[in-house]
């Protein structure tokens, strides 16, 4: 969990989501037959780990560019434990957003944390890479935007941050940062993990 003066920082900060930009990779697509609502991107950042959760295998990434992303570590990744707070790594990770951008309504704001069951899903059409990852639909406040870049970074309602790459720019009219809004996506799962060389 993130202190209070660093969520103001990140909460403040209109440059937080500068990591396609400068300093990261993203290599994103569309899957082949889904429709123009759900994206996809895989994501290569130089990061250093501020938190790890051993037990739900989440880790969250602060940027050069002081960034926050929270990443669960696939089952791929099985050294888990020779990774430490303050290691500096390089993280690929796999993200996607399904489904519109919009005002929550009052049952979801009640509800604002659910995770979707394979039922929930079929008809989103998310790209194949997201199979096996968890996918939910949460009421999110949006911490930062990046037009040109088609980033957003978010907080989901347990305090972790979520950088959502490839939005299609009209997603982003009417948005602006401290908006609440509904989103479905698949939380981000970390591909590789390896020590930064020194």
């Amino acid at each position: 969990m993130l202190t209070a003066p660093i969520r103001r920082t990140v909460t403040a900060s209109l440059a937080l989501l500068l990591v396609l930009a400068a300093g990261a990779r993203a290599d994103s697509h569309a899957a082949e037959g889904d429709g123009p609502n759900v994206r996809a991107a895989a994501i290569q950042v130089a990061a250093l780990i501020v938190d790890i959760d051993r037990e739900t295998r989440e880790l969250t990434l602060q940027t050069p560019h002081g960034d926050y992303v929270t990443v669960t570590a696939s089952e791929e990744i099985q050294r888990l434990d020779d990774f430490e707070v303050g290691d500096a790594i390089v993280a690929t990770y796999m993200t996607s957003l399904a489904g519109e951008v919009r005002e929550p309504t009052e049952e979801e704001r009640a509800n604002p944390w659910q995770e979707l069951d394979a039922a929930a899903i079929a008809d989103l059409d998310m790209p194949p890479g997201v199979a096996g990852m968890r996918v939910v639909k949460a009421v999110c406040t949006i911490e930062g935007m990046n037009r040109v870049a088609g980033t957003a970074m978010i907080e989901d309602p347990r305090g972790k941050y979520h950088l959502i790459g490839d939005i299609p720019r009209e997603r982003f009219e009417g948005r602006q940062l401290g908006d609440t809004v509904v989103m479905i996506y698949s939380e981000a799962m970390a591909l590789t993990l390896e020590k930064a060389a020194p």
